[in-house]
């Protein structure tokens, strides 16, 4: 459990109000990571969601020579997790540490608890994951067409 003025000044509970920052904060562990400390990798089992309060991580892909292809880098405010935390697969990625991380974390079977209980905080809380997996895709989507227009010069 977290104190629930921790989650107040981060962006991905920005819509919630006083009272179901409470409930959240029963169902949230802060966790700390080191600079150069893996949180997870490629393909293991997971089904928590990361919000970084402090920090920097970087989301890497496995190459064939097993030679770790930085994605991205994720900072204060950003999530990662997400995907496994919704669809209960393995994580798509590795995450690591890139400088000391403070994240908050919070686990699929407690948050499912709250489905009967506390329904407007679920579906805030998926509101806001959807939210940033579309500026995601949307993001990459703008970097295909940069780079297809850069290959081919094409304007579409």
């Amino acid at each position: 459990m977290v104190n629930p003025k921790e989650l107040r000044g981060l962006q991905f509970f920005d819509d919630m109000t006083d009272d179901e920052l409470d409930v959240l904060s029963a169902v949230i562990k802060k966790k700390d990571f080191a600079n150069g400390e893996t949180v997870f990798n490629e393909s293991e089992e997971g089904q928590s969601l990361y919000i970084i309060k402090k920090g920097e991580v970087k989301v890497c892909k496995v190459g064939p020579d097993g030679e770790l292809f930085t994605l991205t880098v994720l900072k204060d405010d950003d999530i990662f997790g997400e995907m496994s935390f919704l669809d209960e697969r393995t994580h798509s990625s590795t995450i690591m540490a890139i400088s000391d991380v403070e994240t908050f974390v919070m686990e699929k079977p407690e948050f499912e608890g709250l489905v009967d209980t506390h329904p407007r905080i679920v579906y805030k809380t998926l509101k806001n994951i959807i939210f940033t997996i579309h500026a995601i895709v949307k993001g990459m989507n703008m970097r295909y067409t940069e780079m297809m227009n850069y290959m081919w010069g094409r304007r579409r």
